[in-house]
């Protein structure tokens, strides 16, 4: 650690102390208007840097926010959301998608690096949203399966994929049942056959 020169500060201090508080005695109520008004311009600063934070968070691009409300709430909750919920996001995301491919065409070269960036940013997005809406449904299409009374939340606005599931079920055609299965969920053949036990 370095030493501080202590002999020099205490001899500055024993030769311009007197006559700094000689001039605080003499000068005191300049001094205390000029601190007030030094006290003022210090809040007006931090204002200004307050209002400049909140007009910029304002003016965020829609897709950007959506961005951040994707990676803060919606990703860590995509448990908790219905099949009609994960097939919006799963619009949308490609929505942005396609948007972003419409503005590299647009726009110049140089911007192709931000583009590609973006694009990979949603990309992971769209990944994830599939591969949930892939798993629910399956398990889904499981607890149906294995107890036919079974009432599903997770499909409600999707009822005629689930009321052709259950005539699938009823008429005993395994191969139309394997497709159904396969289009569906993207699970191979023996998957399905060990799980369902058809």
């Amino acid at each position: 650690m370095a030493k501080i020169p202590i002999k020099p500060i205490v001899q500055s201090l024993k030769t311009n102390g007197p006559t700094f508080i000689k001039f605080v005695k003499n000068n005191w109520k300049e001094l205390s208007t000029t601190a007030v008004t030094v006290s003022e311009f210090s809040r007006q600063v931090v204002d200004r840097k307050k209002n400049k934070k909140e007009s910029n968070q304002e003016n965020i691009h829609y897709r950007k926010a959506r961005y951040t409300l994707y990676k803060t709430d919606i990703m860590n909750n995509l448990d908790a959301k219905k099949r009609t919920e994960l097939f919006q996001y799963k619009l949308e995301v490609e929505q942005f998608l396609q948007q972003i491919k419409d503005e590299e065409k647009i726009e110049l070269a140089m911007k192709k690096p931000i583009h590609s960036k973006r694009m990979k940013n949603w990309d992971q997005i769209l990944i994830q949203i599939e591969g949930k809406m892939v798993i629910k449904d399956y398990q889904e299409y499981l607890l149906v399966y294995h107890s036919p009374n079974y009432q599903s939340a997770y499909f409600e606005g999707y009822e005629g994929q689930l009321e052709k599931f259950k005539r699938l079920i009823k008429s005993d055609n395994t191969d139309e049942l394997y497709d159904f299965f396969i289009t569906n969920t993207k699970r191979s053949k023996e998957d399905i056959q060990k799980d369902f036990s058809l």
